[in-house]
């Protein structure tokens, strides 16, 4: 099975990503053979490997779900302006900001691996080989605020690219396990660098992923100035969903209430809409990997490092010292790789030379293309395992002497699903 596309799709936005034919990355040493390179180097033979990345390698994936920002409410000519008066208005506190809330759709596309990127060591420490995929994560806007839904027009508000990286093992300088990097960079203004450790081979779990929240999860709050004091939180009525009046777009959510599509209890905790889509959907396993721009340590190894990472804002976010305009101070990101079974009725099919496959819409969109090994005499059912997607994002950002939290919720999955004919789901036919 396979979540590619098929030659001559794509996805819905028709946003393609990819490498050119045939191109991989190597060192530099290749290109005089053996020459320079013991036979033991890690940079001879295959690409390095990609490890639990190459579940997403050369996939598409596209869904959505709700996003949450506050943003600065400055009060100049470019400030947003509100239907509903909001007293005072803004700047004046508690005005001073704006929650900005998407319901979103979204389209994710990672490359083949780019192959082998040399890392060279020093003194006693050895070379090591990376490999990564590329990605490309455009989203839009589609909250319609008629019908309380995510079916509105289209409103492009992110695009973001970068790489996720594979780095293997080192037992020396430093003494780390193998790792997941995340590099990304949004037009903001803002890079981010995050790193996880790669879960071992024990990390699959059986079933959906245990989703755990906090519920001051999007509740901004005050850094304390005495170390080892607890945050202390600075709640905001725009996080009420009943008060209509607040600086906050949209600012009358009565009918995505009745809706189900926002509630009091999700703006607290947005991660609410991932655990009740999954009472729905047959995950048969989950892998989490938890990746930070802050450091990591796995509590396993007492000898492991920290595991690095950063956020880099320009000079416009970052504003000046003890006044910045919007800076963004960390990244926390989630993801869950689903395994989704699906029941897919395949209609009577009779193989004939240079015959279509068979293609099979599922309810909810998602395409299967199916090849069968051998005739269907009669309707059938096959069941076909799926990867899938769900991701928190938890930025935190920092003006007006508050950290704001800015978290992003999403489930993803293949618009187009290709079922070979070696592929599991055919046994027994």
């Amino acid at each position: 099975m396979s979540d590619s596309f098929t030659s001559g799709t794509k996805p819905s936005n028709g946003q393609r990503i990819a490498l050119p034919d045939g191109w991989k990355l190597t060192d530099a040493d290749s290109r005089y053979g053996d020459d320079y390179r013991p036979d033991n180097s890690p940079m001879k033979g295959d690409d390095a490997p990609l490890g639990i990345l190459s579940l997403l390698e050369g996939k598409t994936f596209v869904g959505g779900g709700v996003n949450m920002l506050f943003r600065p409410n400055n009060g100049t000519s470019s400030n947003t302006t509100f239907h509903i008066p909001v007293n005072p208005p803004p700047p004046t506190s508690p005005n001073t900001n704006v929650l900005e809330i998407n319901l979103f759709e979204e389209t994710l596309c990672f490359t083949k691996a780019v192959g082998t990127v040399p890392n060279r060591g020093f003194q006693q420490q050895g070379d090591i080989s990376l490999n990564a995929i590329m990605y490309l994560q455009t989203v839009n806007d589609v909250t319609n605020t008629h019908t309380g839904k995510p079916d509105g027009k289209p409103c492009p508000i992110h695009a973001e690219n970068g790489m996720f990286l594979h780095v293997p093992t080192t037992t020396n300088d430093p003494n780390i396990g193998a790792t997941i990097g995340r590099l990304g960079s949004i037009p903001h203004g803002v890079a981010i660098n995050l790193q996880g450790f790669e879960p071992n081979a024990s990390a699959t779990v059986a079933g959906p992923p245990d989703i755990t929240h906090d519920p001051c999860l999007t509740t901004p709050f005050q850094i304390p100035t005495t170390p080892g004091t607890k945050n202390i939180p600075h709640p905001f009525a725009s996080l009420k969903a009943e008060n209509n009046t607040t600086s906050r777009i949209p600012q009358n959510l009565d009918i995505f209430v009745q809706q189900g599509t926002l509630s009091d209890a999700i703006l607290a905790d947005p991660t609410i809409l991932l655990t009740e889509l999954n009472k729905t959907r047959n995950i048969t396993s989950t892998i989490t990997l938890t990746m930070s721009s802050t450091n990591l340590t796995n509590s396993t190894k007492s000898t492991d490092v920290p595991t690095g990472g950063g956020v880099v804002g320009n000079a416009f976010l970052d504003g000046i010292i003890g006044k910045p305009n919007a800076s963004p101070f960390s990244v926390d990101f989630t993801l869950w790789i689903e395994t989704v079974a699906y029941e897919v009725r395949v209609p009577r099919w009779k193989p004939v030379e240079g015959g279509k496959p068979v293609e099979v819409r599922h309810e909810g969109g998602m395409k299967f293309v199916l090849h069968p090994p051998s005739e269907i005499h009669e309707e059938r059912t096959i069941v076909v395992e799926v990867v899938e997607l769900q991701y928190l994002q938890m930025v935190m950002l920092q003006f007006g002497g508050l950290t704001w939290p800015h978290p992003s919720v999403s489930t993803l999955k293949p618009e187009v699903v290709v079922v070979a004919e070696g592929d599991g789901a055919w046994k027994g036919l």
